[in-house]
């Protein structure tokens, strides 16, 4: 299981965790507020719907 954490300031963090090949848990945390989110991995490479503006390549690799 592949995991990444960014904790983008004190109040802000992104944790991206994949629970299957093609499913992945994306815990976005903004200002102490957790949102949880289940995604695929093709809404995953879209993560913009989410206001998160990094590329998810840089972070699991051209594998995903």
């Amino acid at each position: 299981m592949k995991s990444v954490n960014f904790q983008l300031d004190e109040n802000n963090s992104l944790e991206i965790m994949q629970i299957e090949d093609n499913l992945f848990e994306v815990r976005l945390g903004i200002n102490r507020s957790v949102s949880i989110y289940y995604m695929t991995r093709e809404q995953l490479l879209n993560i913009d719907q989410l206001g998160v503006h990094i590329r998810i390549e840089t972070i699991f690799g051209k594998d995903l």
